[in-house]
């Protein structure tokens, strides 16, 4: 084992979801090896505090708004060699200390994370577990691939359930800075990279992505396509051959992607549900300056 770590969470109205996702976290890491427990939160106006300091998590205000600067606020307060991130709607794994921790042994590994699927509806989480096979290189799921090795590099790099070594992250100076609220676990995963470092995912390692339905993954891809570009100015010339164009293409092909999903996964609602994500990302892009 690595010895004790700092946990940090950034939270905004997350309420409804934080009593469960507690205590989980209070199940899945024993107590010996946690040393401080730090929420950050960005001026919730539900019982989202209350909730925190009831499970014995410190409180700090955001010190400016969004993931990133909820992120750094969180850095500022660690004090042990390595810190672990959630974020509010995860519940993690049940053996997610025992698979994560050894990864940290490598002097080049600076960060390590599990994989995460939604809970609901089935058909997101079936597509979403098949995205990540697809990408991990069973080349019969998509033939037609040609950029899975950049698209997999950025696979299961999330900030809801990773472990850092705070020395990397500092010396990376913090985590990266951006104007939207998405993306700073795909910057920060190229920065990592870049500096000679890696960022190990355990793809069997599957935590729960705790949402409400088929209307709020829309609103996110929604979310997301007003924010990549944004994203892609941040990342540089580093980023997936994306264009938009590209990106108009995937959604005029998405009832045929849609209807192979759904035969490959055994999973009917993909027909419907793929179209419907691809839709609202590009949506979300269109209204977005211009790529």
């Amino acid at each position: 084992m690595i010895g004790k770590v700092d946990l940090v969470m950034w939270t905004k109205n997350g309420a409804q979801t934080l009593p469960a996702v507690l205590k989980r976290i209070s199940l899945v890491i024993p107590a010996e090896f946690v040393g401080k427990k730090i929420i950050v939160d960005d001026a919730s106006t539900d019982e989202t505090t209350r909730i925190a300091k009831s499970f014995g998590w410190q409180v700090v205000p955001n010190r400016g708004t969004g993931i990133s600067d909820g992120a750094n606020t969180a850095l500022q307060q660690v004090t042990l060699d390595y810190f672990v991130s959630f974020e509010q709607d995860l519940l993690l794994a049940q053996d997610w200390w025992q698979k994560i921790t050894p990864l940290m042994k490598d002097p080049k590994v600076a960060v390590a994370s599990g994989m995460r699927f939604a809970d609901k509806p089935i058909g997101v989480k079936k597509m979403q577990e098949y995205v990540g096979r697809k990408y991990r290189g069973e080349a019969k799921l998509s033939p037609w691939l040609k950029s899975r090795d950049m698209s997999a590099f950025t696979l299961g790099k999330t900030l809801d359930n990773t472990i850092y070594k705070t020395r990397v992250i500092r010396e990376l100076g913090g985590f990266p800075k951006l104007q939207v609220n998405a993306g700073v676990d795909t910057t920060l995963a190229y920065e990592v990279s870049e500096a000679g470092y890696h960022w190990i995912v355990n793809y069997n390692l599957q935590s729960i992505h705790l949402r409400k339905g088929l209307k709020q993954e829309l609103n996110h891809q929604y979310f997301y396509g007003q924010q990549l570009y944004a994203i892609w100015h941040k990342i540089g010339d580093k980023r997936p051959p994306v264009t938009k164009i590209g990106v108009i293409r995937r959604f005029v092909m998405s009832p045929f992607t849609g209807l192979f999903m759904a035969f490959q996964t055994r999973e009917p609602s993909l027909i419907y549900i793929h179209p419907l994500i691809r839709f609202y990302y590009m949506k979300g892009l269109l209204q977005t300056t211009k790529i």
